[in-house]
């Protein structure tokens, strides 16, 4: 099958494997994505600097984009680390609680060396910065609370009825972690670019870009804030991998019809 020129309608997905053939993410909330080729190209000159011919080498590939959303797959492969789902993991959490007859209650269970599971609680004044400041104890008194069964009390009269208190303590909860270790460096995977195009009469093609072997950048930026967070990406392609092609392929490039059968 010899396919017309194609223009690029839909960028579809990027899915990654690690070199071994497991499945590492996909993204599929994709805004943009580039594949930009290098290649440095040196002249050969003759007689009165006369160019004759030229000498090309290192050619090189960057495969680099934007994903709409926070992919923690991808998070995973930058930093060189592995996602985990754990049944306990320590987080800080904060409550904004009201004092009554002396005493408030955590929303969750404080989890820490007995006697000191509450980090910090401070008076909320009316203007929300933080007043007077209490820290935990065995036994109530001025500036002292105690701690047990979720319950803080304070001493009698310590906090007027209505009083606004801010409650910092860890909790335990269950989530997917990822550890950012400063002695892991981002992967190098196997990358499929998936994409659809149309020819001049309108018909439809599937178009995949393979990338055997592509060393992510640990370089990268989540901006969270004012602004949309979109996940940016980039690697490059190297040669000397062992999939599909030789140990020189830096890509394929396939495009087959989007209702192509099997063959046999």
């Amino acid at each position: 099958m010899n396919t017309n020129d194609l223009t690029i309608t839909s960028l579809e997905t990027i899915t990654a494997f690690s070199l071994g053939g497991d499945y590492l993410f996909t993204l599929d909330e994709l805004q943009s994505a580039t594949i930009a080729h290098t290649e440095e190209k040196n002249d050969i000159t003759g007689k009165g600097g006369t160019k004759i011919s030229s000498l090309k080498r290192n050619k090189a590939v960057t495969i680099s984009g934007n994903n709409g959303m926070v992919s923690n797959g991808l998070l995973a492969a930058q930093v060189g680390g592995k996602l985990e789902s754990r049944e306990s993991i320590r987080v800080l959490w904060t409550d904004y609680l009201t004092v009554k007859d002396n005493s408030a209650e955590t929303t969750y269970k404080a989890v820490g060396t007995t006697g000191a599971e509450i980090k910090a609680i401070m008076v909320r004044t009316t203007d929300g910065t933080a007043g007077a400041s209490f820290t935990q104890n065995a036994t109530v008194g001025e500036g002292k609370f105690t701690y047990a069964d979720k319950k803080i009390t304070f001493a009698e009269g310590a906090l007027a009825d209505g009083t606004e208190i801010v409650v910092f303590y860890d909790r335990n909860i269950k989530g997917d972690y990822l550890e950012n270790d400063s002695n892991s460096y981002s992967a190098k995977v196997q990358l499929y670019v998936d994409a659809l195009g149309e020819d001049k009469c309108g018909n439809i093609y599937h178009i995949q870009f393979y990338i055997p072997k592509a060393d992510f950048s640990g370089e990268f930026d989540l901006e969270m804030g004012e602004n949309q967070t979109v996940h940016a990406f980039s690697a490059d392609a190297l040669s000397g991998a062992c999939g599909v092609g030789s140990a020189k392929t830096l890509w394929t490039y396939t495009v087959f019809g989007q209702n192509t059968a099997d063959v046999a």
